[in-house]
């Protein structure tokens, strides 16, 4: 099949033309985060997402429950019968949909927008973060990112994110 086309080729090679790519297996879910993305500073009940999706109002449900279980996606209302959604900007699984939605384009139209979106983002948001590294005698490897971060800041050993030792 021709890429582009609605499904995959013998290669594996996934649709460029669903969203994020065709990265995910849930349809529904893909088109509800498409939505959300699409003006992720909006608000949205679930009737404007089943709306905007032509999905069916439990399909939409379903759908925001697991982007809720993932930190995707917030319930901004203050009363539990009305819910209210947005995308959760504090998000880092979002932050990286951002970037793949960069990358698909980029993929696309043999661009480099996803460049620009990472130094943008390093330099308007990262900036401001206390900048840990790794302990010299520390991999990655050998322990998770919380644990690595602890043992810096015990230690005293902080360097520039992204210095190798």
């Amino acid at each position: 099949m021709k890429k582009g086309s609605a499904s995959s080729t013998h290669d594996g090679e996934e649709s460029i033309d669903a969203p994020f790519g065709g990265l995910f297996g849930n349809v529904s879910q893909q088109k509800v985060l498409q939505e959300l993305v699409a003006d992720p500073y909006s608000t949205y009940t679930p009737t404007d997402l089943t709306e905007l999706t032509e999905l069916t109002d439990p399909t939409v449900r379903e759908a925001i429950t697991a982007l809720l279980g993932l930190g995707i996606v917030k319930n901004v209302s203050r009363r539990a019968s009305r819910p209210l959604y947005q995308v959760n900007m504090d998000s880092k699984r979002m932050v990286a949909l951002t970037f793949l939605a960069y990358a698909t384009l980029d993929d696309r139209y043999g661009e480099e927008h996803m460049s620009d979106a990472i130094q943008y983002y390093f330099e308007t948001v990262q900036s401001s973060w206390v900048e840990l590294g790794l302990a010299a005698d520390t991999s990655v490897m050998e322990g998770s990112y919380s644990s690595i971060a602890k043992a810096a800041i015990s230690d005293g050993g902080y360097l520039a994110a992204g210095e190798v030792v």
